[in-house]
């Protein structure tokens, strides 16, 4: 999936050749490999997914596959929030751990990778620092998320007041639930409502058509993020989303 691709590609630079088989636009619990896609990892000298627990349809296709790797092949559904990279200090174990399986498989320039793994821990490590600190300062006001899958960045970084629109499942909300979300956000009780680009709008549509509230894109999987920017460029733009809606909460309270 992308936020992985984008990860592995800023550590093995121009010493390896990293291909993405999902779509930013396609959900990962709904990933089905095509023949094509089955040649390419056929061919791979390492194939990278984030495990069961958030690839569901992966577990039986790619047991074929001896040299594939689950980073999290213990996470558990239910237990387990599948959403890893939304966690600064988990991304950044991981681009060590991702650096010692490029120099097992290219052993002449594990150089090169660890130190693309180190200016990428310091980088999001400093971004995350200072994330923390601004948040810290601004505090963190009621917002509606389309689905429940950012707990992990909620969590590092103390956010509360978040609730979701739809469920892990990604079940929709019955007609009942609707109507009261609106209500609350007629009633300004959202400081924000956040969109992702890889659900459809009109529902949220249907929650918002009328209403004074602030609409803020937030994308989790990238996919309006430039290549160029690499996963940090994914993280920050997913922080700024976020600052965005309580530096709104925040004015509007002062004025």
């Amino acid at each position: 999936m992308n936020p992985l691709h984008l990860l592995v590609a800023e550590i093995g630079g121009d010493a390896i050749d990293a291909v993405l088989l999902q779509s930013p636009q396609i959900s990962p619990h709904d990933l089905q490999l095509k023949p094509s896609d089955m040649e390419v990892l056929e061919r791979a000298d390492l194939i990278l997914w984030f495990g069961p627990v958030l690839e569901t349809n992966l577990r039986r296709p790619i047991r074929r596959y001896k040299q594939a790797v689950a980073l999290f092949p213990d996470a558990q559904s239910g237990k387990d929030d599948a959403h890893f990279w939304l966690d600064a200090a988990i991304m950044q174990d991981l681009a060590r751990r991702v650096a010692r399986m490029l120099s097992e498989q290219l052993p002449s320039r594990s150089a090169y990778f660890h130190a693309n793994a180190a200016r990428f821990v310091t980088a999001l490590r400093h971004y995350d620092k200072q994330l923390m600190a601004v948040f810290s300062r601004l505090g963190a006001s009621p917002y509606l998320l389309l689905h429940d899958g950012f707990e992990r960045f909620e969590t590092h970084y103390g956010l509360e007041g978040g609730q979701a629109l739809m469920t892990g499942d990604d079940r929709l909300p019955g007609a009942r639930h609707l109507v009261e979300l609106r209500r609350q956000i007629q009633n300004g009780e959202f400081a924000c409502v956040f969109r992702e680009p890889q659900y459809p709008g009109a529902m949220l549509r249907t929650l918002t058509d009328g209403v004074d509230v602030t609409v803020i894109e937030l994308d989790p999987m990238g996919l309006n993020s430039e290549a160029t920017e690499g996963f940090l460029g994914l993280y920050r733009r997913l922080g700024e989303a976020f600052l965005q809606c309580f530096q709104k909460s925040t004015d509007r309270s002062a004025a």
